[in-house]
């Protein structure tokens, strides 16, 4: 039989068990460095140590004959695509003309061809187009190329996938990338949609950072370079390039920028997480105050009878729940 003190210990541990397990399942890791932080988020900026070696494969890998074999892992790869449509209704428009090119996350181009390809539409769907696209399409002899192509919508969207893989073979690691390239997504989502499933959900939208630009710094926005606006696809793309590269270079602070802000946040995010982890320690100690608190109090309240019981049932093949023999029990 259990005494009352060995039937209040069996309940504590009981408690502290459950307790303890709660608090290291918790979602939240108090205890973690932030290293693993940067590591476990492909888009937290590593530290310079940790992107050299990756930089410089990156870039030798762009100046061999061969590209980059699909083993290759590029330096946190960006995917820039810019569509020619028939007009701005993702519902009922169609992509017309496609281009893509692929960086590196320091914006070096690693084919400088890019996959280019334009998808047939008849003219019951080209007559279709409002008067800019109609004007534009047709000066710029997109809408002859459009007629005249003898790709589906299908084909071009399995080869600018294949090309993708070439460079970019693991899914949800390259991120698209383009101005505006939100509309461009809108259509691939329904008329390209194995190729947004490859990329990764987020975007870098450089109109974003224009119009950040615009409000922020307006002297600075004042003096960036023209665009030809000559609106192809892949003029286009490479304007976006430049043009985050512009930004880059004039108004984004570079790493050497922040290094010191960098160094200061870390110490600083350290030491929350340390206080973070005390709260939770001290949280769980007085939960397991309470517990032994208020399982004492159950046990005072119960009479030697019923308390024999409780003893009897936990009893299993003749031995109790601190793995003692039940006969060697006795109750006080």
């Amino acid at each position: 039989m259990f005494s009352r003190t060995q039937t209040a210990k069996s309940s504590v541990v009981r408690c502290l068990f459950k307790a303890r397990s709660q608090h290291f399942n918790s979602p939240r890791n108090f205890l973690r460095p932030i290293s693993s932080f940067r590591s476990s988020n492909p888009y937290l900026k590593p530290r310079m140590s940790e992107t050299k070696d990756s930089q410089s494969s990156s870039l030798n890998g762009a100046a061999s004959s061969d590209a980059v074999s699909a083993k290759t892992k590029l330096f946190k790869p960006i995917v820039w695509i810019d569509c020619e449509m028939t007009g701005l209704d993702h519902v009922n428009d169609h992509i017309i003309e496609i281009c893509c090119i692929i960086t590196d996350g320091n914006l070096n181009i690693i084919d400088e061809e890019g996959y280019e390809s334009v998808v047939h539409y008849g003219a019951d769907v080209m007559d279709k187009m409002d008067e800019w696209c109609t004007d534009h399409h047709g000066s710029s002899g997109l809408t002859d190329k459009v007629l005249a192509s003898l790709k589906t919508r299908k084909q071009v969207e399995a080869e600018l996938l294949d090309y993708i893989k070439k460079y970019i073979p693991d899914e949800r690691k390259g991120i698209l990338a383009g101005n505006s390239v939100h509309m461009d997504r809108l259509f691939m989502l329904r008329e390209f949609p194995k190729v947004t499933q490859h990329l990764f959900y987020r975007i870098i939208d450089v109109s974003t950072i224009m119009e950040v630009c615009f409000r922020h710094n307006a002297p600075l926005a004042s003096v960036f370079p023209k665009k030809k606006a000559a609106h192809t696809a892949k003029s286009d793309i490479l304007e976006s390039i430049a043009q985050l590269r512009w930004y880059q270079n004039n108004y984004l602070k570079d790493s050497d920028e922040t290094q010191a802000f960098v160094e200061k946040r870390d110490k600083e995010l350290e030491a929350e997480r340390a206080a973070d982890a005390a709260t939770a320690a001290a949280s769980t100690a007085e939960s397991l105050k309470t517990a032994v608190k208020d399982a004492a109090k159950t046990i005072a309240k119960q009479p030697k009878k019923k308390l024999a019981e409780i003893a009897s049932s936990n009893c299993e093949k003749g031995k109790s729940s601190n793995n003692e023999p039940c006969k060697k029990q006795r109750l006080k």
